[in-house]
């Protein structure tokens, strides 16, 4: 059976990925197994967090030692085979390395492969993300695309945002870079059919026509979705990031 991970960061079409896989009769795919709060998606998968009426951020500290203890053995009995799956995985942000301390060795030691999912335009990347955060949407559910409002782009705020994510994704890539890595990206997903072979090929399953489960939010002009684009626009031309407006 092979085992894989969803190595991503936030706004990039891994919902999207993950459950359209998730579909396949020969492939188990959980979403994020470790979120404190349990994923939405498989949720039986999740890790037993040890937990207390303390901030996120404490009880991110307090479950090191339970990480540390339980991690492998977690790992390996989501790993097992329960229905005669050919391939299991789950989804991880590249942040929640960060407190799941040993997972990157993990990976690298039991043969985990890893589909690295980012987003080229950094722009879109970065306004996706705001956009969700301001209107609290953070999939398509429905005809919920066509209800939303433009929104008003803080441009400080974008700056620091495209910034961070640039960071993040030289990370992560420099983090996988020694692994058994397969990159895609969101704009790959324009070429659904091409792009969803390559990751069944990847993964050792049968290689079938496996639709998408949903539609993008957010609508392809930028026009259409932000207040402001004449402002930001060309705060983007004066930065020299007027590529990612095409």
């Amino acid at each position: 059976m092979t085992k894989f991970i969803v190595f991503t960061t936030p706004r990039t079409g891994s919902t999207l990925l993950v459950k359209s896989l998730d579909r396949h009769p020969e492939i188990f795919c959980a979403g994020e197994i470790f979120l404190l709060n349990g994923t939405q998606f498989h949720g039986e998968c999740s890790f037993p967090f040890w937990k207390l009426p303390l901030p996120k951020k404490a009880i991110y500290i307090m479950n090191f030692p339970n990480m540390w203890m339980n991690l492998s053995s977690f790992l390996k009995n989501f790993f097992t085979p329960a229905n005669g799956e050919k391939a299991k995985g789950f989804k991880m942000m590249h942040f929640q390395t960060f407190y799941v301390p040993g997972m990157i060795e993990y990976i690298k030691k039991n043969d985990i492969k890893v589909i690295l999912l980012l987003r080229e335009n950094l722009l879109k990347n970065t306004l996706s993300d705001l956009r969700a955060r301001d209107t609290g949407v953070y999939h398509n559910s429905g005809n919920v695309a066509e209800k939303l409002p433009k929104f008003n782009v803080d441009i400080p705020q974008l700056e620091k945002k495209m910034e961070e994510i640039a960071g993040i994704q030289k990370e992560l890539e420099n983090v996988t870079s020694s692994m058994n890595t397969l990159k895609i990206t969101y704009e790959d997903f324009e070429n659904w059919d091409a792009t969803i072979s390559k990751v069944l090929n990847f993964i050792n399953v049968e290689n079938i026509q496996l639709p998408p489960v949903s539609k993008k939010l957010n609508p392809d002009k930028l026009e259409d979705m932000i207040e402001n684009y004449d402002e930001m626009a060309a705060w983007l031309k004066q930065k020299n990031y007027a590529h990612f407006l095409d």
